[in-house]
């Protein structure tokens, strides 16, 4: 009877129970976004337009993979070099955007972003260990390669890595990149035709005791620690410095095949295929007719030595690419390049621009004598899509600030001014 009483009571104020239960559904509700948003650090608040003062402390959280926890006991440690104007921006940042996920340790220049270039590389130049890690996993800034030295700083299990270009379009791009920087170049950079005449007249501008002439000849090998500047009658001599160099690196990858390139490491290092989605970096706006064939000759014969180095290491890149297997390879490029489509699509809204075009936190360093483009990124990007799209165009600079703060919790030192 009791029972039965309640009941009507129950259904006769229906209406006001239900009003009461959804109220109360509410107030949790509230309660548990709000202690989301809190869980949420400074970092990861979501950008609207980054700051000039400070863009790289706000990037939006990164997707954690399911390796991480695996990675965060120190199994990847990469040490990749990387050279100028080979395309080595692209690869760093896939490498960066690895690291972050994974939670690595990264070896960061003492001062600024490069380990005291153009010095060959000491440990001296690297920044402490952060506390509580144990040794460092990643090593990709600028640098002149001492192998004693890096491997004093990294695991010994590190896989080594680096990148070629062919020696006509890497000097050419080199040359107008560093036309106000490079002491051989700097009196031509009124010339009309600078890159010509720097290579008729070369003995005339070039000084190869000056270290910051290192860019001049062969820069590919002076990057690699060699001493190219010299005269190349010692065949012998490089045949040796290259067989070194292929004991010291797991993979030299090739700029004019890159997505091959990209496709080993990956097979290499355990990554992901989603993980080597990019874009072009540090692009230059170019001007003018393409490269003419006489001046590529004339390009190919001042850097004797860089012509050498490529040959080698294209030869035993198509190996590596043999024992890959072609039609497997065929197979993972095809579904990469719908990959790199599907996210190109996705991310960038148009081609690339220039730099007044783009946000400050997304705009490149210009180096004065040309025009470095960028990315914008599409307006109506979900969070998920906007912190992986972010991370993918981030220009060099900016990215490597962001990870040493990160890492530190501190801005980077400034190069000494004495």
């Amino acid at each position: 009877m009791n029972c039965f009483c309640l009941s009507v009571a129950i259904w006769r104020h229906r209406s006001w129970l239900l009003a009461a239960i959804f109220l109360f559904l509410l107030l949790l509700l509230r309660q548990l976004t709000r202690q989301e948003i809190l869980r949420l650090s400074p970092g990861e608040e979501l950008l609207s337009l980054p700051r000039r003062s400070s863009p790289t402390r706000t990037l939006p959280a990164p997707q954690v993979t399911g390796r991480a926890g695996q990675e965060e006991q120190g199994g990847l440690s990469v040490v990749f070099l990387k050279t100028h104007k080979t395309g080595s921006s692209t690869v760093q940042n896939i490498l960066f955007r690895a690291s972050e996920r994974r939670n690595l340790t990264v070896a960061f220049p003492l001062y600024s972003y490069q380990f005291a270039y153009p010095e060959c590389f000491s440990r001296a130049f690297v920044e402490d260990l952060p506390p509580g890690a144990l040794h460092f996993n990643l090593l990709c800034s600028h640098m002149r390669l001492h192998v004693g030295e890096v491997q004093a700083v990294m695991p010994s299990h590190s896989v080594y890595l680096t990148i070629l270009r062919h020696p006509a379009q890497t000097f050419e791009s080199v040359f107008h990149y560093y036309l106000n920087v490079v002491p051989a170049f700097q009196p031509l950079a009124n010339h009309s035709s600078p890159l010509l005449a720097f290579l008729e007249a070369s003995a005339e501008h070039y000084n190869a005791q000056d270290a910051s002439n290192g860019l001049a000849k062969n820069p590919m090998a002076f990057d690699l620690g060699l001493n190219p500047g010299q005269e190349e009658a010692a065949t012998s001599q490089w045949t040796r410095e290259l067989e070194r160099l292929n004991q010291t690196f797991q993979l030299v990858m090739i700029a004019e095949h890159f997505d091959e390139s990209l496709l080993l490491a990956r097979d290499l290092l355990g990554l992901d295929m989603e993980e080597l989605v990019y874009v072009r970096l540090n692009v230059r706006h170019k001007k003018g007719p393409p490269l003419s064939k006489a001046l590529a000759q004339k390009i190919q014969a001042w850097n004797w030595f860089d012509m050498q180095l490529y040959k080698f290491f294209q030869r035993i890149f198509w190996h590596k690419v043999e024992r890959y297997g072609y039609m497997r390879m065929k197979r993972e490029l095809d579904a990469f390049r719908a990959l790199l489509r599907e996210t190109v699509t996705t991310c960038l809204a148009g081609d690339s621009v220039g730099p007044e075009d783009m946000v400050d936190a997304l705009r490149p360093w210009q180096p004065g004598s040309v025009t470095i483009l960028g990315y914008r990124l599409k307006q109506n990007l979900t969070y998920a899509q906007y912190t992986s799209c972010f991370r993918m165009v981030l220009p060099e600079l900016q990215y490597h600030a962001y990870l040493y703060y990160r890492q530190y919790g501190r801005d980077m030192r400034p190069l000494p001014t004495t």
